[in-house]
């Protein structure tokens, strides 16, 4: 038998239920259980049902102690660490300690509601783009606990995913530079910084690069000769922030990246200088894994490090302010803008495939479109 009823509290009104489960074979005595603090009466419904399938699937043994979902992620993360990249890993985990583990991990697993979840969602959807990956992070556990059979239910699951409302909004600024403002830039730090962050700029814009990628390239994958660099691998940051070579963010990125002739002669003039002033350090740059843009003590720069860079030239000449991801969008746009193919510049980008690229860059293709009647109309004109 069992009892489902509303009672009220300070903070409200809640619902439980009673349950009579039977008799403990052990002890002789009756078993019944009662749990509170539900927000719903189909919440308390279905927690009571799940409770009576256990009973029945597993009999009268009590259940082992409630585990909390940080619990439940500890045991996780551990396993997740040996599947993925650690740069991923340590993404991954930062994420979970931002956005879930302060909502849900003093909690119960057994004891977090689709109603707790729906409102995480909802709250979430407000503020974050991302709003989805959250939700699959906490999904992500209750599998894990459900593997581990220590429950038997995702809440997550009969929740419904929020959608972000179209807001009509001010446009924000694009974050890519036209081709005269990327000359500007460019004539800014070569005019007004040293070499060495001259030839990185001129590399980003010309070549479309990541900025991991860049920092982590090594002299020995630029080629003079066939005029190209070879991405092969990535600066990351892995455990307590240590900054590592990986592999490129997948297959398709590495690849090779040809040059222009003038890029290369920056390159090449920044080589002898750097084996000139670093020689002077007592560093010998004539060695097989020697970056093509170390800091003074020839080992990793920051990743932050071209940022503050990129700012101190912007706000000195009053440039308008994009990310370094978005000189590789430049690269992309001005490529696009002059008719290089779409599929040329997704395998330059080291995108996986295609669509990546015409989503990322619809902007371009919707104003090359406009275009497309009047070539027509010259084509049929004769001209």
């Amino acid at each position: 038998m069992a009892t489902i009823k509303q009672y009220d509290t300070k903070k409200g009104k809640f619902w439980y239920y009673k349950a009579y489960l039977g008799i403990d074979p052990t002890t002789g005595k009756q078993v019944a259980t009662t749990k509170r603090g539900f927000k719903t009466k189909k919440e308390a419904q279905l927690a009571l049902s799940r409770l009576q399938v256990d009973y029945e699937k597993n009999g009268l043994n009590k259940p082992a102690a409630s585990q909390t979902f940080q619990e439940i992620f500890d045991l996780w993360k551990e396993n997740y660490k040996l599947t993925v990249k650690e740069s991923t890993y340590c993404k991954a985990i930062s994420q979970y300690e931002v956005h879930t583990l302060p909502v849900f991990g003093k909690k119960k697993i057994d004891e977090i509601t689709v109603t707790d979840i729906q409102k995480f969602a909802n709250d979430k959807v407000k503020t974050k783009k991302k709003y989805r990956d959250f939700i699959t992070d906490v999904s992500r556990i209750f599998e894990y606990a459900i593997q581990l059979g220590i429950i038997n239910d995702n809440p997550t699951k009969r929740i419904i995913v929020p959608k972000r409302k179209q807001e009509v909004i001010e446009e924000r600024p694009k974050n890519y530079y036209t081709k005269e403002e990327l000359q500007t830039f460019l004539t800014c730090c070569k005019e007004q910084e040293p070499p060495k962050i001259y030839a990185f700029f001129q590399l980003l814009s010309a070549s479309g690069c990541r900025q991991g990628e860049l920092l982590g390239l090594e002299w020995r994958f630029v080629d003079f000769k066939e005029e190209c660099i070879y991405i092969n691998q990535t600066l990351a940051r892995g455990e307590n922030r240590r900054l590592y070579i990986e592999q490129p963010k997948t297959k398709h990125s590495k690849r090779t990246v040809s040059l222009d002739h003038e890029t290369m002669q920056v390159l090449k003039k920044w080589k002898k200088e750097q084996a000139a002033s670093y020689l002077q350090l007592g560093i010998n740059t004539n060695q097989k894994n020697q970056l093509v843009f170390p800091n003074v003590e020839n080992s990793f720069l920051q990743l932050s490090k071209p940022r503050t860079w990129m700012l101190r030239i912007m706000r000195n000449n009053d440039l308008r302010v994009i990310t370094i991801h978005g000189f590789r969008h430049t690269h992309a746009t001005l490529l696009l803008e002059a008719g290089v193919p779409a599929k040329t510049i997704s395998e330059r980008l080291g995108h996986t495939n295609i669509q990546i690229t015409l989503d990322l860059y619809s902007h371009v293709t919707e104003r090359m479109e406009k275009k497309v009647p009047g070539v027509f109309a010259s084509i049929m004109a004769g001209n």
